[in-house]
């Protein structure tokens, strides 16, 4: 398995779903069985923001074939389209159905990042009164 870049910019997701080995919330929601995660959602944000999927799979230190396919997972979960090709094929975008989609997984990972950063806090202060 080839090695990911380790110069991956960062994403315009809340950051505390990606950093492992701290405080926060990894989401993992299964759709007809399919798999939906922090990384495939990182993907298709920056496909929105990029225009392409080329160079959201570059951005990330992974090969297109790598993106197509983690990007079929996705649409796999679905009957209506997520992506669809820029006029002219010069690029990708995402239709309206999938703009829904990563709004409401956004929503969702905020909302338990909120509820996590309660909980944390009321650990803390329950290790402080010992």
């Amino acid at each position: 398995m080839k090695n990911r870049s380790t110069d991956i910019k960062r994403s315009s997701l809340p950051p505390k779903l990606l950093k492992e080995n701290e405080n926060g919330v990894r989401i993992k929601i299964y759709v007809q069985g399919y798999m939906i995660g922090a990384g495939k959602m990182e993907l298709f944000h920056l496909i929105s923001q990029k225009g392409s999927i080329k160079a959201a799979a570059l951005s990330m230190g992974m090969s297109t074939k790598r993106a197509t396919l983690l990007l079929k997972t996705i649409q796999e979960a679905f009957p209506i389209p997520i992506l669809e090709k820029k006029l002219g094929n010069k690029g990708t975008k995402i239709t309206p159905f999938g703009e829904e989609l990563l709004k409401r997984y956004l929503d969702l990972c905020n909302h338990l990042s909120k509820e996590s950063e309660n909980f944390i806090n009321w650990t803390a202060s329950k290790q402080i009164n010992k």
